[in-house]
């Protein structure tokens, strides 16, 4: 009766889930583990150390090494193989020419597009040649005397504007200059006063910038625009000032003759500016004929001829453009560099379109790709070390890293995997498509954790724990796991300590076993 009850309770503790990885290993301990139930008399207790050093936690799959790139190659046109340039094995060259179909008809017409090409380009040159030398030479000197007398213009608008207002209008100031000009005429109207007087005060820094103006120093067209607003400044105060004279009344400072004398001054200054700013406006369109006419010279042809034997160039280069890509196409070309793993082209074969001649494996790191359970793949991320091995190679390890961890999964008859796709880190020459490789990808590595068997772990509904011995009984305690490694061994990240002796298989119904 006790060994049955003791065989209950091995059977009870064997349906503990367990990691797949390491079964048989499991499984061994377990039979270990019945064999001293039924067998031992009195509870004495298989007992494992729990363990601090490192864990690390992996899945291992199988899988085929790929190219990283795989190119099949063919036509879009229909011809005759005429050379065959690459062989089976052969590395070779993005741009490289594999095979090459009868072409005469089409470089015929690339060298005839090429010699249009040429004859409308010549016309074109010809159109945008120009005038004869001598008259450009002509029309130059005319911009250039057009742009003196400019200058000139520009230089005597600010004598004219500072001889109105210093010479002419400042009389019928006091302190002209500065920021307590005053009307010396009686000007009953109050507000026009104010206007002259602030008027003549905003005139100094105006005058001061025409002088520097006027010493031709930057651009001439934008000192010429400024020129003519500033004159404009000029002739609407001095319009002002006449309007105030005009209502000006004679007192005892200021005789009716004075006021008059003003007057005539400041009529004379309104005249001067005034013709300063027509001979600018003169002088600058001068200018901009002179300009125009040089322009149109070296021109030469109108614009619209121009632009119509542009059209006509244009036309004659896509004509070109369509001959050169329908030559081409009669040329296999590599897009990638890498080695011809497949050459189906034959001497005179008529191929047609999409009929796939070459195949082209890219040069690059190789891939692998590997199904792998949605319980494996939570534990997987992008950057994990990967170890390889091959069969091929049994005393070699290669490199390699997680590079794609697919979001969703993939139905084989009804059961969801994921595809996982590893990288190798060298461009090691024994690596070659089609290889079985049995990947050890590395999910997490701690170097120092403290470790228990998983056997010794039991699950009772969302809770986990050991059976630590504790004198002549063992005490359930309560644990949190971590990773687990494919050698049987679980994390526990609370609830034991290093040197904790733990049942190694789990618990049994003795009436020594403290709860």
């Amino acid at each position: 009766m006790a060994a049955r009850k003791k065989l209950v309770r091995v059977l009870t503790h064997m349906s503990h889930p367990v990691i797949a990885i390491g079964g048989a290993l499991v499984l061994g301990g377990a039979s270990v583990g019945l064999a001293w139930y039924l067998t031992s008399a009195s509870f004495s207790g298989t007992y494992a150390t729990v363990m601090d050093g490192p864990i690390t936690q992996e899945v291992d799959v199988s899988s085929t090494v790929k190219a990283s790139q795989n190119t099949d190659l063919s036509f879009q046109t229909v011809g005759q193989v005429a050379a065959i340039r690459a062989a089976v094995g052969q590395h070779v060259s993005a741009g490289e020419s594999l095979v090459v179909l009868s072409n005469q008809t089409q470089t015929a017409a690339v060298e005839l597009a090429q010699a249009n090409v040429k004859t409308q380009q010549a016309k074109l040159d010809a159109l945008l040649a120009g005038t004869r030398p001598e008259q450009l030479a002509i029309d130059q000197t005319a911009l250039v005397q057009a742009q003196t007398s400019l200058a000139n213009a520009i230089q005597s608008a600010y004598i004219n504007a500072d001889d109105a207002v210093h010479a002419k209008a400042d009389p019928a100031f006091t302190n002209p200059r500065v920021t307590g000009a005053q009307l010396i005429p009686l000007v009953p109207d109050k507000a026009l006063v104010d206007r002259v007087q602030t008027e003549r005060i905003a005139l100094e820094p105006v005058l001061g910038e025409l002088a520097q103006l006027g010493t031709g120093s930057g651009d001439l067209e934008q000192n010429a625009n400024q020129t003519a607003a500033d004159l404009k400044t000029v002739i609407a105060f001095l319009s002002d000032l006449s309007a105030a004279l005009f209502k000006a009344l004679p007192n005892g400072a200021t005789s009716a003759t004075i006021i008059a004398g003003y007057q005539a001054n400041v009529d004379a200054a309104r005249v001067e500016v005034s013709n300063a700013l027509t001979a600018l406006t003169t002088a600058e369109t001068a200018y901009h004929t002179a300009s125009g006419t040089l322009t149109l010279a070296k021109a030469g042809a109108t614009q619209n001829d121009i632009d119509a034997q542009r059209a006509v160039v244009a036309a004659a280069q896509a004509s070109l453009a369509s001959a050169q890509a329908a030559a081409a196409q009669t040329y296999l070309v590599a897009p990638i560099s890498g080695t011809v793993s497949a050459q189906n082209a034959n001497l005179g074969q008529t191929v047609t379109p999409g009929m796939p001649l070459v195949s082209i494996v890219a040069d690059g790191k190789y891939q692998a790709d590997a199904q792998v359970s949605e319980v494996d793949v939570a534990k997987m991320k992008v950057g994990d070390t990967v170890e390889a091995t091959f069969a091929a190679y049994p005393d070699a390890t290669f490199a390699a890293t997680v590079t794609t961890v697919p979001p969703a999964a993939t139905l084989s008859n009804g059961t969801p995997s994921y595809t996982v796709t590893v990288t190798f880190a060298d461009n090691d020459e024994r690596i070659k498509p089609g290889l079985s490789a049995n990947l050890r990808i590395i999910t997490a590595r701690k170097e120092h954790a403290l470790t228990v068997p998983t056997s010794a772990i039991i699950t009772s509904g969302a809770q986990k724990f050991v059976y630590v011995k504790h004198a002549d009984s063992a005490v359930k305690v309560p644990v949190t796991t971590g990773i687990e490694s494919a050698d049987g061994m679980t994390e526990i990240t609370n609830g034991l300590v290093a040197g904790d002796a733990i049942e190694a298989f789990g618990t049994h119904a003795l009436s020594t076993v403290s709860e």
